[in-house]
């Protein structure tokens, strides 16, 4: 039963963010390029999905962000941009 739990806890801690969740399933842009086409340093992005830090984007950011990962309304944006 302990390996069930490891292995459960090892398959949750490479779920990728819900963010970079869309960004792999929507875009064929890396990190690097996401975070630069919307004005965030890359470093801040990956705090984000690795949940270290809150997301607190512009309002720019945020259209850019929306233009880049196809986004056309704001149901669609994840609450929370760390690792489910």
């Amino acid at each position: 039963m302990p390996e069930d739990i490891n292995a459960s806890a090892a398959q949750f801690q490479n779920r990728p963010s819900s963010i970079e969740a869309l960004r792999l399933e929507r875009t064929q842009l890396t990190q690097d390029e996401l975070a630069i086409r919307c004005g965030i340093p890359r470093s801040t992005y990956q705090r984000w999905i690795a949940g270290k830090t809150e997301a607190k984007l512009s309002l720019l950011q945020l259209k850019a962000l929306c233009r880049e990962l196809g986004i056309e309304r704001i149901d669609e944006l994840p609450d929370d941009f760390a690792p489910n």
